[in-house]
């Protein structure tokens, strides 16, 4: 029969203790995101700023997981960089003139994507890729901070000037009278309305009155006997033409009225005479009026 080995307490408790280290360290990994039994080929990043980037940060990939952060180092020979190792997928072949670029969350925390390009050249494992920073919101707002600094100071002059206009008299003086002018408009379209609604019907019926009146009289016009009017007329002209010319002769009572002097001058001599009848009968009306109370006659 084998031999049972026996182990010492103390070896039991090294053993456990060290599976336990393991486990610790395979748990703090896992929650890291680096999967310690998955092969990755090694590249180097190098930035001028990583942003909030730390070891075990993400490597994206078109919203993939292709990889992590494995170390970060900076650059003391230039002064200016950091180099940040990267672990991607071994099957991930990335093209030359790709980039890496970090993203900063609002809430805190960085990532980096590839940015891949369309050249059918590829950089090799090991090789550096050229790494960009991605400000995003945040740094964007950092950016416009500095405007909104120098903005304040004018806006306060705005606000100033704006509270000294509302506090003027003037203005309030004119909103009274915009409020004048309002009731006036209220009531000129109330009377526009009156006068769309009744008034305008009215001479429109008026006008289409008149223009019926118009075609009845042009009717009328059309039925009179032009020709019958104008030779009434042309007769009518002829006898005025007959008439002056006989008295322009002397024919007739009338032209010899008008030429004979002898008749004239008895009419003249008759008005004269008559005249003088009438004066003397004013002047002397005994002489032929007789009156008598008693019917006698004055000597």
């Amino acid at each position: 029969m084998a031999k049972k080995i026996k182990y010492s307490k103390e070896f039991i408790v090294g053993a456990i203790g060290i599976l336990a280290l393991l486990l610790i360290y395979l748990m703090i990994n896992f929650f890291k995101g680096i999967d310690l039994f998955k092969d990755g080929e090694r590249y180097y990043v190098k930035f001028d700023n990583i942003g909030e980037v730390v070891n075990s940060s993400p490597i994206y990939l078109n919203g993939y997981k292709a990889g992590n952060v494995q170390g970060i180092n900076y650059d003391f020979e230039n002064m200016k960089s950091v180099i940040v190792t990267i672990d991607i997928d071994k099957r991930l072949r990335i093209p030359q003139g790709s980039y890496a670029e970090v993203n900063n969350h609002m809430l805190g925390g960085s990532d980096v994507s590839i940015i891949l390009s369309n050249s059918d050249k590829y950089i090799a494992p090991g090789d550096t890729i050229e790494g960009r920073l991605n400000k995003g919101l945040q740094g964007e707002m950092g950016d416009v901070i500095p405007s909104l600094t120098n903005m304040i100071p004018k806006v306060d002059s705005i606000l100033t000037s704006l509270n000294t206009l509302l506090a003027a008299p003037e203005l309030h003086n004119s909103i009274k009278n915009v409020d004048k002018l309002t009731s006036d408009l209220t009531t000129t379209t109330a009377q526009i309305n009156t006068l769309l609604g009744r008034d305008i019907p009215q001479i429109t019926e008026r006008v289409v009155q008149m223009e019926d009146d118009v075609l009845a009289v042009s009717s009328q016009l059309k039925e009179v006997d032009y020709k019958l009017l104008f030779a009434s007329l042309e007769s009518t002209l002829h006898n005025l033409e007959s008439i002056t010319t006989a008295l322009k002769n002397g024919e007739g009572t009338a032209g010899m009225l008008l030429k004979d002097k002898t008749l004239y001058n008895k009419l003249d001599s008759t008005c004269s005479a008559a005249n003088a009848l009438l004066t003397d009968l004013k002047n002397n009306p005994k002489r032929y009026v007789h009156f008598s109370v008693f019917g006698s006659k004055d000597k």
